[in-house]
């Protein structure tokens, strides 16, 4: 009996050794090197007045954060533990604003080069490109619509917009700021650009966000959902382009409501999925021009009933920026459809994972764990997984209603 034990306890040592071997090896001390540098030509810049900071993030947990102050050429380099899990973010702040490079195991390889700019405070170096405002649904019984609007913003000088939370007074003249209509409520701000918070201001909202010179494959993007009340079968969503746009697009569902406006060409009605939305579009929108807005046959309690039995829940909480892009809204939609059994499954149990994921992101930037642009970089990442899941689910449901 004795001699079988001792075999086991043996066989579970030998079983392990490999096992703990393994683990030990894969935890690897390596050096990271890179470059800060200054984005304009022949601009005077001392690359020692700054600091690159380096979290090492596992999933959402900082692992370990370290500070350099790179050479008088702007190299800087970084001794870490490393597995295959985790993810470097580096970030450097100048003048005000956030600059930001990110590598995990898969392009560790890459230089790590980070871009910094002078700062300016005004609005000037910006360009809307496009504006979309989108109205993804209605709840007639409660009342309320549902709207998401996009902007893609373009900044062509060599200069960051760093607004200055310094100045005093309403019109926030250095802020990127946007307009809503009045009483919006449940707003949910979205970027693809890292750090600042979003400010009530009178008729709309700011963005402390700096807003750097725009690369040429990756223009800036902001998004942002809110509901509004109704109790009339009609809305005024009328509003001033304080920065104007290249384009505007007016995108309403036929079974929402009716889109007007004596600024924008209607080209008509789309149907996806069984599902018709008009288009209005415009062009050349000058800055500080108002843009009249309205949508009409809004529904009612009284049709709920029937709008239910002829097509099912069409009630869309959200629909992805992407769908109103530049591109066209109808060929993104045909992508979204492509996509659409996509862990259909496991969709339910993968909402829960990401909730859970970010009710432990928010604990650790409570604690100080991670630092705040790491966080804004995770939480973004985020929203935007579990807006793709929710788009998702909800045209799965219209399709299966189809």
């Amino acid at each position: 009996m004795k001699q079988a034990v001792a075999f086991a306890v043996a066989l579970v040592v030998l079983l392990l050794l490999p096992m703990s071997a393994a683990l030990a090896q894969s935890i690897e001390t390596i050096e990271v090197t890179g470059r800060v540098e200054h984005g304009a030509e022949g601009a005077t810049f001392d690359p020692t007045q700054v600091r690159v900071t380096l979290n090492v993030l596992e999933g959402i947990t900082s692992v370990s954060q370290d500070t350099v102050v790179p050479d008088a050429d702007g190299s800087f380099r970084f001794e870490i533990a490393f597995t295959a899990s985790r993810t470097l973010f580096f970030t450097v702040e100048y003048q005000g604003a956030v600059y930001s490079a990110v590598r995990g195991a898969e392009s560790l390889g890459e230089p790590v080069v980070i871009t910094v700019f002078d700062s300016t405070h005004d609005t000037s170096v910006l360009t809307v490109v496009s504006y979309s405002l989108f109205i993804t649904g209605a709840d007639a019984e409660q009342g309320f619509i549902e709207i998401l609007e996009r902007a893609v913003v373009r900044n062509d000088s060599n200069l960051t917009l760093a607004p200055d939370q310094e100045a005093q007074g309403p019109a926030m003249l250095s802020f990127m700021r946007f307009a809503l209509p009045p009483n919006a409520y449940n707003l949910d701000v979205r970027s693809n650009l890292v750090g600042g918070q979003v400010l009530e201001v009178d008729r709309g909202f700011a963005l402390t966000t700096p807003i750097p010179p725009t690369p040429d494959d990756e223009p800036h993007q902001f998004e942002f959902v809110y509901r509004l009340d109704y109790d009339e079968r009609s809305l005024d969503l009328s509003r001033t382009m304080r920065f104007g746009a290249g384009s505007f697009r007016f995108v309403v569902p036929v079974d929402v409501g009716t889109p007007a406006s004596p600024r924008l060409d209607d080209l008509g009605a789309t149907d996806f999925n069984g599902r018709l939305l008009r288009l209005l579009e415009g062009q050349d929108i000058q800055p500080a021009e108002v843009i009249s807005l309205t949508v009409s046959g809004l529904p009612v309690p009284s049709a709920l009933d029937h709008a239910r039995e002829m097509a099912g829940e069409w009630y869309v909480q959200y629909v992805t920026p992407t769908v109103i892009g530049a591109t066209g809204v109808v060929l993104l939609f045909v992508i979204f459809r492509r996509r659409l059994r996509v862990r259909e499954a496991q969709g339910e149990a993968l909402r829960q994972q990401i909730l859970a994921e970010a009710d432990a992101l928010r604990d650790a930037y409570d604690r100080r764990a991670i630092s705040e642009a790491a966080y804004e970089a995770r939480l973004r990442i985020l929203k935007d997984d579990l807006v793709r899941l929710e788009i998702q689910e909800r045209l799965r449901t219209m399709g299966d209603a189809k």
